[in-house]
């Protein structure tokens, strides 16, 4: 049987990778290399393979509750250090590069190449065909947020809001159709009623956003356009010669010339960034917690202090407004892990 790599349990050094070591599976008993210590094979390949998981969950975690997907590139990246073909760690650093989408600048050509050449052989297909459908859910949203960043009064602000979208559209269909592509590969080795599902899903979301590409559009000073061809990067259109609608005509100096145009709420960035919502929640936790045993102790005042009446007022007042506030953060923080509880939920 083939060696497998394998945990030293015993080894103090920080650096990872010096732990790491071949494990004969068979083998009643191996030495640790770097502090020769025997350790059982059975126990040295599970550590590693547990390490690797955790490393995973990690970079999981980083990237659909806290939604800092820089981070967690860096994160998946370090598992391909140490298991190139690791199908967890390639798939999450093409959701990494939907999730670090910009408005002014894609990364969907990029998660394309990784996904063409990422192989499945070899690979638990479950898990493969899981996370091609993650890529699926983030390719939907990443359109939805999108839309909702170049879009005023249900109509794109003007034309080059128009071709932008229609840029990423057109990868988007693409990347769809690399996924929906491997997804009948693989039914043909691995056949669940998952990959069914998945393809009609993808078939019809195609079918869908391939009808919205070549649907005649309408901006906000009412022109209309369809779209024509990308060529070299650029995006062609052509102006309809229907008549358009120009009932937002009144909303034209404010929104669309070129003084204010700098000024219109379009961000850089699709996604919301949690970070700053995680931190809260750890904070507001904790300082509720200590809030508490703040009220407690005053609570404990009062009652030493009980005959004095100015002191057992103070403490009592004291300890209402502790308590108060400390219920107040109480909430918060459960409110905050809903949010991200919830962003969690949607993206499994």
């Amino acid at each position: 049987m083939a060696t497998q790599k394998g945990l030293c349990p015993y080894c103090q050094t920080k650096r990872f990778d010096r732990r790491v070591f071949m494990v004969n599976p068979e083998a009643s008993t191996c030495f640790c290399p770097v502090c020769m210590k025997e350790v059982e094979p059975k126990v040295a390949i599970k550590g590693y393979t547990d390490h690797i998981l955790k490393l995973l969950a990690v970079a999981d975690d980083t990237l659909f509750v806290t939604c800092d997907p820089v981070l967690a590139y860096q994160q998946y990246a370090s598992v391909i250090e140490l298991e190139p073909r690791e199908a967890r760690a390639l798939l999450g650093r093409i959701l990494c590069l939907i999730y670090m989408g910009k408005v002014r600048k894609s990364y969907l050509a990029e998660a394309y190449t990784l996904l063409e050449n990422t192989e499945f052989d070899n690979v638990n297909l479950e898990n493969y065909v899981f996370l091609l459908k993650k890529i699926n859910f983030a390719l939907d949203e990443y359109d939805e947020v999108l839309r909702k960043k170049l879009i005023f009064k249900d109509r794109f602000y003007d034309v080059d809001c128009l071709k932008l979208y229609w840029s990423h559209l057109y990868s988007i269909i693409k990347l769809k159709e690399l996924v929906l592509s491997q997804i009948k590969d693989i039914k043909k080795i691995y056949d669940s009623h998952q990959n069914d599902v998945l393809i009609n899903m993808l078939s019809h979301n195609v079918d869908e956003k391939s009808r919205l590409l070549h649907l005649e559009t309408m901006v906000f000073d009412g022109k209309k356009y369809k779209y024509d061809r990308i060529y070299n990067g650029r995006v062609f259109v052509e102006e309809s010669k229907s008549k358009g609608d120009n009932k937002y005509a009144r909303y034209r100096s404010a929104s669309l010339n070129e003084k204010d145009k700098g000024k219109r709420f379009i961000k850089d960035e699709v996604f919301k960034d949690y970070t700053a919502i995680v931190k809260s929640e750890k904070v507001a936790l904790s300082l509720s917690f200590l809030l508490y045993l703040l009220t407690g102790g005053l609570v404990a005042a009062t009652v030493i202090f009980k005959s004095n009446v100015t002191y057992f007022i103070s403490f009592l007042c004291g300890a209402a407004v502790l308590f108060i506030a400390a219920t107040i953060l109480l909430i918060l923080s459960l409110s905050w892990r809903a949010v991200l509880k919830k962003r969690k939920l949607r993206i499994d």
